[in-house]
């Protein structure tokens, strides 16, 4: 079992999810949640759900692993994450950018 392969297959199961890959750096998967469906008795499964959750973190998206009902097969799916609002600000918070003038250049 070697993590090369692992990321290969990983890279793939996103792939086939729709999840194609993009540039480095890029936060493209912000509202996207992986929901991966592990028993834990295949470790090499696991360790490639743990690979395309590391690069589904990576991206800006969340995950989220389960244990499957009785019967049901180990897979991954993507959904839509709930829309979070970001925390109020309270008035006397520090802004991005400060009101002082700029530094003088001499």
């Amino acid at each position: 079992m070697s993590w090369k392969r692992a990321q290969t297959h990983a890279e793939s199961m996103l792939e086939n999810l729709g999840l194609p890959p993009t540039k480095k750096g890029r936060k493209d998967l912000r509202g996207k949640r992986l929901v991966l469906v592990d028993d834990g008795l295949n470790p090499y499964r696991t360790m490639c759900f743990t690979v395309a959750a590391k690069i589904v973190r990576r991206r800006g998206g969340e995950v989220e692993t389960v244990k499957p009902a009785e019967g049901e097969p180990a897979h991954a799916k993507v959904v839509d994450a709930p829309a979070s609002a970001p925390a109020p600000r309270s008035p006397n918070a520090p802004t991005l950018r400060s009101g002082k003038a700029p530094y003088q250049r001499r």
